[in-house]
């Protein structure tokens, strides 16, 4: 959820560190799909792709890989307050990067040897590990990229709907009070404020309900099982917790506890 009074962002922002994720995704497959999976267009290509430098050098583009998509992650957060919206940009940078270059490592090798047969049997029949193989691995991982990319457009649409019925629930929503039951660390973090699941409990047309929330707090306002909360509701589905500031909040006395490792 974003702060209050924060609008949706935009996925403008975002598409630099979507194609440089995607991008060192790629080169990262490269190794595996090339020197593993029978990808190399060439034996020289081969033996270049399974040396320890290549390798090395692959690690160390695969933390960066790892690293820029979890800076991905942050800023889609950031800008939509929905982690359904980041976990699919992030997804899309993995799978669309591996896809990719599996795609161009396939489109080189069937160039490279137009008379070389290419047939999905040998994967079952072939006594290593046939180029087919790793077509079919780049296959599935460009299917799920192109589902995600589909489903994307809808994810933003979600959040920007989320953020306007929190607007309207602060203006016009009915208000309960309500306590909070459950507070789970998730150990992870966006610009080093902890992130939560939670769960409040209220009372709604005299029955007892329970509404569950993801919390981002800083480390220093964490607060504890038992503080009193705002439930925001329309009565048809739609809710939104506080925290109720007003009725003296308690929060975790050790501020270390949540707060990002080093």
């Amino acid at each position: 959820m974003l702060r209050p009074g924060r609008r949706v962002g935009r996925a403008a922002p975002l598409m630099p560190w979507l194609l440089t994720a995607g991008a060192l995704w790629s080169l990262t497959g490269a190794v595996p799909f090339g020197a593993l999976l029978g990808m190399a267009p060439t034996a020289t290509i081969n033996r270049l792709l399974g040396h320890p430098v290549t390798v090395g050098v692959a690690v160390l583009l695969l933390l960066v890989a790892i690293s820029t998509t979890g800076t991905l992650y942050s800023r889609a957060m950031e800008q939509f307050g929905q982690t359904r919206v980041a976990g699919r940009l992030a997804a899309l940078s993995v799978t669309g990067g591996l896809a990719a270059g599996a795609g161009a490592l396939l489109l080189w090798m069937l160039t490279s040897d137009p008379s070389r047969p290419f047939d999905l049997e040998a994967i079952a029949t072939s006594p290593t590990i046939p180029r087919e193989l790793g077509a079919v691995v780049g296959a599935c991982l460009a299917l799920w990229a192109a589902i995600t990319l589909l489903r994307l457009p809808g994810s933003i649409a979600h959040a920007r709907q989320r953020q306007a019925d929190i607007a309207r629930l602060r203006v016009e929503g009915l208000s309960y009070a309500g306590t909070l039951t459950a507070v789970t660390f998730t150990h992870s973090w966006m610009r080093n404020d902890p992130l939560f699941k939670v769960e409040v409990s209220y009372t709604f047309d005299g029955a007892p309900r329970v509404v569950s929330a993801h919390m981002r707090t800083s480390a220093e306002r964490v607060p504890l099982v038992g503080s009193r909360m705002i439930v925001l509701t329309d009565g048809r589905g739609v809710t939104h917790v506080e925290l109720d500031l007003a009725s003296g909040a308690t929060f975790e006395p050790n501020v270390e506890k949540y707060a990002p490792s080093e």
